[in-house]
Parts: C-alpha cells; structure tokens; sequence
C-alpha cells in the first residue's frame, strides 16, 4: 500500500440509501485524517449529495443518477468514463455492489478497495478487499465501513455520524416553529418532551410500525406530560401522515413534503424523535437527539442508531435473524410490537440519565 504521501486523490463510492451514506462518515473522517493533503471525492445518489453537503472531509461530491442524467446503458457508459478522467490514486467501495466494483474499476485508480465476502459482479477487479463475512446481529455498519477503509491503514476515529446544517437551515427550522405558534404555547414540565418529532413511514411495508400505535403513543405524550408533537412524512406518506393526524385527541404540528435539508433542520429542534427504522433514524443519530427506535426484521445490530440516549424497540422472535421479503408469519415482528412496549421505552428514556446506546 502506497503511503499517504503518495495517494493525493481518493474516490468513495457509496450509491445506496441515506443512512447507508450517513454511517460511512465516521470512515470518510478517517480517510480525511489520514490523508489530509489528498483530494476526497464520493460518488452518491441525488439523496446522498443532500446528506452530504457541507461536510468538510469531502472535496467533491459527484452525483449518478440512474433514473435521469445516468439513465440506461449510454448513460452509465458517459458517468464511467468520467470516472477514469479523474486521476485517482485509490478507490474505495463502500457500498458492496456490481455497478461500485464497476465504477472502481472505470476510475482506473492504482488502488481499488472493497470487499468480496458477499459476491458480486466485478469484485476480482479489486486491488485489495474484505474477505471475512459478517452474520447478521454482530457488527454495526460504521465498524463495516471502518473495516474496508483500514485496508488504507487509517487513523482510528470517532464513531459518531456527521451531519452539517447551515446558519440558513437553523434559522428557517426557528421560523417554522414560531409560525406554528410553538413559542406561545405552554411547555412540558420535564424538558425531553419539549417537541416530540414523530416520523410513522420508512422504506418499506415489513419497517413500519401500526398507525394505531403512533396515535397512542401521540395522545398518551400530549395527555400526560403536555408534550408538543411534529409530525413528519416523506413525498409518499400523505395518507399515512393524514390518518395519524386526522385521529389523535390533540392538534400536533406537520412537517409534510419538506425537502431532506429542511426536514433536517427541523429535526434539530425536536427534544426526542419517535421513529421507524429508516434514513431520518440515522439524520437522528447524527444530529445526536435522543431517539425510540422502532425495529422489524431488519439487522437491529448493524442499522441501530448509534447516538447516546437512544433506545432500539423490538419484539423478540424466535425467526430472527430474518429475511424480511420471504416473511411467513405477516411481519408479526413489525405489526404486533405491544404501544407499552413503545411507551416503556419513552419513560426510560425520559427518566434514566444512565440510558445510551445499548
């Protein structure tokens, strides 16, 4: 392996999911000071750039967009060559894919490190890589990404998430609030429950906790500690946002069809954050609010978040560890988490100083 002298231009890949781009900051503020004098650019989608804006480890962010810029196979062949226009000294996949390997191997980089435990396409083109596999339930996805990047003999850094929002972005989340009337309403007497952001949607059917349960959980917050609510929901929740809404007791706040940034910012002001597993569980995680985490089938182990003061809500199944999309029992995990269970792990929170990442 060539010596941080030598590498002077470095390229991430990581085209996948916002909390996949998200628990790969701790490993780029690694590579950053490592090779503090080397040019760091990243390949993400669209989502990725948002999450990424800002962050002072990274030099460019370059954007591939599969369904519009980058589309079909011309499309791909243009971002690929572009790739190998970069100059690059080493190339890093973090997102364990055919098209990353591919676009390691496009970025003719002398070094291209990622891994070949799980099999895909084009990962004999590797320079260097990750050979051991990692069952499910034993290592977090930060330590993943950490393992792949000490390939590059990094400095050991913190694990925590990196998120950057502007002075612009803090002052539109107090402009929202206070359009909302937030400031002239009564507080809650214990301070976690100042604004209470809720988000009831994710990536898919088997994530998602009942409507039911966030209602609940919504009216117990207001009824018993007078607890001001946010409710979030992303461009395909509006029924779902809609009906948690139109059925709780007390009239809450809702955040609908504001951009990533601006979710973000908001995010930031909420005191407790009230969540399925999903992309704003981790924008939680690394603006480091105390969250409840609400988990399916999914690896609770690697995708938990990682901020002190938050909590991973789950039922135990004997299935576990699972393939969620060949569910044979109707995401029984997902769908019949007990609201006391819920609701247990909100008072924990609330009243446990010792509680952290567990």
């Amino acid at each position: 392996m060539d010596s941080p002298d030598h590498i002077k231009r470095i390229l991430i890949i990581r085209t996948d999911g916002i909390g996949d781009v998200l628990n790969s900051t701790p490993a780029i503020s690694a590579l950053r000071q490592t090779y503090q004098n080397a040019h760091i650019s990243i390949v993400v989608k669209p989502h990725g750039a948002e999450i990424l804006s800002n962050n002072p480890d990274i030099d460019e962010i370059i954007v591939y967009n599969p369904k519009t810029d980058d589309k079909g196979l011309i499309g791909k062949i243009k971002f690929l060559k572009r790739l190998g226009l970069g100059n690059y000294d080493a190339t890093i996949v973090l997102h364990n894919s055919s098209m990353g390997n591919l676009m390691a191997y496009a970025s003719r980089a002398k070094i291209r490190v990622g891994r070949k435990s799980e099999s895909k396409g084009f990962s004999n083109t590797l320079t260097h890589w990750i050979n051991n596999y990692d069952p499910k339930g034993t290592k977090h996805e930060i330590d993943r990404n950490m393992d792949i990047v000490n390939l590059l003999n990094v400095k050991n850094v913190s694990r925590q998430l990196k998120f950057y929002l502007t002075d612009g972005e803090k002052e539109y989340a107090k402009k929202f609030l206070y359009d909302h009337a937030f400031a002239d309403e009564k507080k809650a007497e214990n301070p976690i429950f100042r604004l209470v952001g809720l988000h009831p949607g994710g990536s898919s059917y088997d994530k998602l906790w009942t409507p039911d349960g966030f209602i609940e959980i919504t009216d117990r917050l207001v009824g018993e500690f007078n607890a001001k609510i946010m409710l979030f929901g992303g461009p395909n929740e509006a029924k779902l946002v809609e009906n948690i809404k139109d059925n709780t007791t007390y009239p809450i706040i809702t955040a609908f069809g504001v951009s990533l940034r601006q979710f973000a910012s908001l995010l930031n002001e909420c005191s407790l954050f009230i969540c399925n597993d999903s992309g704003p569980m981790h924008i939680a995680s690394a603006l480091n609010i105390p969250t409840i985490a609400i988990f399916g089938p999914t690896d609770y182990v690697r995708w938990r978040p990682n901020n002190r003061n938050s909590l991973v809500v789950r039922k135990e199944m004997n299935c576990w560890p699972c393939s969620a999309h060949k569910c044979k029992k109707n995401y029984e995990c997902t769908k019949t988490l007990p609201i006391s269970q819920v609701w247990d792990a909100i008072i924990k929170l609330s009243t446990d100083d010792s509680v952290c990442m567990l």
